[in-house]
């Protein structure tokens, strides 16, 4: 009977289907606005938090649904986050003060890895645009950014 107790209890534990640990944290700043966004997410907690400001100060945090942070991890599988560079060199650093750098580190799992690029970096694969096309877009489905 007790057998059955802790199963059923192990069950609701991972109905959210937690039973990898999830989080990213995806990082833009620069250009000639001098712009900052921080997007990130932790499974535990549930919350995607956004702030557009360096201190942190101007932070708002909102629940997303099973089904974004499913189609988010296909997202990063099917592009191979993984397997990406580390940081992607940028061409000519000094001569452009317009350039966005970006940083993306993703949690799945036993992985953890991060990338670093800017937007004058060479050999960029499509792969991080589209993941961080799609973590941008739930922020804003959500009026965060």
């Amino acid at each position: 009977m007790s057998t059955n107790t802790n199963a059923t209890k192990n069950s609701n534990v991972n109905s959210r289907n937690s039973s990898e640990p999830f989080s990213f944290k995806y990082v833009e700043s620069g250009g000639l606005a001098n712009d900052y966004l921080v997007i990130s997410f932790d499974s535990e907690s549930n919350n995607l938090k956004v702030s557009t400001d360096i201190s942190g100060a101007n932070l708002s945090q909102k629940p997303i649904e099973d089904s974004e942070e499913n189609a988010l991890k296909d997202t990063i599988r099917k592009n191979n986050f993984f397997n990406s560079e580390s940081t992607y060199v940028t061409e000519n650093e000094d001569e452009d003060n317009a350039a966005l750098s970006s940083s993306l580190t993703v949690t799945l799992g036993n992985d953890i890895h991060t990338s670093v690029w800017g937007s004058n970096s060479k050999d960029v694969p499509q792969a991080l645009t589209e993941i961080t096309d799609e973590i941008k877009n739930i922020a804003h489905g959500k009026k965060m950014i």
